[in-house]
């Protein structure tokens, strides 16, 4: 299945007065690292739907283990491997590398879903397009 990676400084604002990150970004990356991912596929998971919902892609589960602590400037390799795509949910392993030092590696499933129209707060899992299914499936590395 698919790997996405890509790299990133670790900046002053992200980290604790010791310079050590503070552990909340590495879940604030895994979302962005997502988008980015789906949106280099040309699909936005957010997207306005046709009939006036929104998509999203909501956490059910999410586990972390902690490693190393990387240090104030140190550049980051976030790593996204497509574990599973089921009916209606897809599960991603995330790591977290300094060079060739593992940091943190995170395990999450996302419910693929959509926000109902007419003002609805819930959102509602939905199946997988397959359009998403075969990219995902597709055994590619990014960027």
């Amino acid at each position: 299945m698919r790997t996405y990676q890509y790299e990133r400084r670790l900046h002053w604002s992200e980290c604790d007065p010791a310079g050590i990150v503070f552990f909340p970004n590495y879940t604030r990356w895994m979302v962005e690292g997502l988008n980015e991912m789906f949106l280099s596929l040309g699909i936005d998971p957010n997207a306005q739907q046709e009939d006036g919902g929104r998509g999203g892609l909501p956490v059910v589960q999410l586990a972390m283990k902690f490693f190393e602590a990387p240090t104030l400037h140190s550049i980051v390799r976030h790593e996204i491997l497509v574990e599973k795509i089921g009916g209606k949910s897809l599960a991603f392993t995330h790591r977290f590398w300094c060079g060739q030092t593992l940091l943190v590696e995170a395990s999450e499933t996302r419910v693929w879903a959509v926000h109902a129209p007419g003002g609805k707060p819930a959102m509602q899992a939905i199946a997988v397009p397959e359009s998403v299914r075969g990219l995902l499936n597709a055994n590619a590395e990014g960027p």
